[in-house]
């Protein structure tokens, strides 16, 4: 097991829970942006090894924040459902992260956060 910290930024409080339920199994520790707090705020707070940025939000599915994440040495992984990672996919190229098409079982995401991780050694 692991003791590495995850980030979940999502508008959805109902998916990022799911996903963060998800991302426990693994082992991880699991963290939230807070409504009331921008994308860099909380990665400030949390000081997260990995970000599972949300594609559906905007403010952190952008190459600015993409790459003030990886300036931090936060590995960075964006999910979503398959209609919205679709228009986020060139930007996930360009910065070299995976997406994570949801819902995903865990052996997926177990890997997506392995090589987010390896990707930042």
């Amino acid at each position: 097991m692991t003791s590495a910290t995850v980030l979940i930024l999502s508008a959805d409080s109902v998916a990022a829970a799911l996903v963060g339920a998800l991302i426990e199994t693994l082992g991880y520790t699991v963290r939230f942006g807070q409504p009331s707090e921008s994308p860099d705020e909380a990665l400030r707070r949390v000081r997260p090894e990995v970000c599972l940025i949300d594609c559906a939000q905007p403010d952190a599915c952008s190459a600015q924040f993409l790459g003030r994440a990886r300036m931090r040495s936060v590995a960075v992984v964006l999910f979503g459902a398959e209609a919205t990672l679709e228009a986020a996919r060139p930007l996930a190229a360009a910065h070299g992260i995976d997406v994570l098409a949801m819902p995903a079982d865990s052996t997926l995401v177990e890997q997506a956060v392995r090589r987010a991780r390896a990707s930042m050694v």
